[in-house]
């Protein structure tokens, strides 16, 4: 039987309406990333014992917290197609780019809910103040856009590869990296008190624009047999 191909719209719904239900039954990876980001948050307040982090440090740990986060929850976005049997139902009825934008929006709705719970937690445990609430939010969604669109690309090139989980970490670290320090750079101005320059933003917002250029360029190949 030839494949039927959903139109682009209907099957990126259709991919994320799927991957929402399969985490509301197994909750994998919502509860990775609460459990280590509540475990990781609590273990260095309770060290801390009140004291102030510089905003350098203090930047620095949310965003290891972010990152790996990350690694403990999203590795699974296609690992668990692969181990349920379901990618070649998604070959038949989505195309590559389908899939693709599919698994990248469903990993930025859990990086988004992870942030919503994190940052919170982040400002409390560990008596951090936040002087440009703007800017702030500004940096959170573009490090978590990288963090989601990384994820989704380094993902797919893992989900048949032995030890998939520290593999994946690996893959994603280094090509992650330029937008991690500068997210970090950025996190510890506004901690500071000071706004971060334009061109910071500029890059940000460049590299996530990049990752997902390069993502709708080489994922058909990846997802290829």
């Amino acid at each position: 039987m030839p494949p039927i191909k959903l139109n682009f719209s209907r099957a990126v719904w259709a991919i994320i309406a799927k991957d929402a239900v399969c985490e509301f039954r197994t909750r994998y990876a919502v509860g990775a990333l609460v459990m280590f980001a509540l475990t990781a948050l609590s273990s260095v307040s309770m060290t801390l014992a009140g004291a102030a982090l510089p905003p350098e440090l203090a930047a620095a740990l949310l965003w290891v917290v972010m990152f790996f986060c990350a690694m403990a929850g999203l590795a699974r976005v296609f690992v668990q197609e692969q181990e349920a049997g379901t990618l070649l139902v998604l070959r038949l009825y989505a195309t590559g780019m389908a899939v693709y934008f599919g698994k990248l929006l469903f990993n930025l709705v859990l990086l988004a809910g992870l942030t919503c719970l994190v940052v919170p937690l982040f400002i409390l445990f560990l008596n951090v103040a936040v002087g440009e609430w703007l800017s702030f939010a500004l940096i959170l969604v573009f490090g978590i856009a990288g963090i989601a669109a990384v994820s989704t690309l380094t993902a797919a090139m893992v989900m048949y590869a032995q030890g998939k989980h520290a593999v994946f970490t690996v893959l994603t670290f280094p090509v992650l990296l330029p937008q991690f320090l500068s997210v970090i750079s950025a996190t510890a101005k506004v901690l500071a008190g000071s706004a971060p320059e334009l061109r910071e933003f500029v890059f940000m917002a460049g590299y996530d624009a990049a990752v997902i250029a390069a993502g709708i360029l080489l994922f058909d190949y990846l997802w290829q047999d």
